[in-house]
């Protein structure tokens, strides 16, 4: 890889990273309103969507994690080395994936083994 395609990559890692920070600031805004409401199906309503603003909350914080090591890496000279096998990661997926830390063999595999732990 060389250094346009680092440069590219790290700015869209950080470009991921406001955006997601960004979505952060407005889920803490939305949970410290506090909505009062006289219809249980309304609140239940209300129930769910909060349940699901949290889950894709811990997502993001999830990815968060995965961006901030992924810049680490970057730092540190070892961005795009499969953390599995220790060989490179190919462009076009770290492209698609810039914070992936498997090459796209190592992560079949990993796939293939937990699909046969759930069989």
């Amino acid at each position: 890889m060389n250094s346009t395609e680092l440069s590219a990559i790290r700015e869209s890692l950080l470009s991921l990273k406001g955006a997601i920070l960004n979505k952060t600031n407005e889920f803490k805004q939305e949970q410290s309103l506090a909505v009062t409401v006289s219809d249980e199906a309304e609140a239940a309503s209300i129930d769910i969507s909060n349940n699901i603003s949290i889950h894709l909350h811990e997502r993001d914080r999830n990815s968060l994690f995965m961006i901030e090591r992924a810049l680490g890496k970057i730092s540190d000279g070892t961005y795009g080395q499969c953390e599995c096998c220790a060989g490179t990661i190919g462009i076009r997926r770290l492209q698609a994936r810039p914070f992936t830390t498997m090459c796209i063999e190592c992560m079949e595999d990993q796939e293939d083994l937990r699909n046969s732990y759930h069989q």
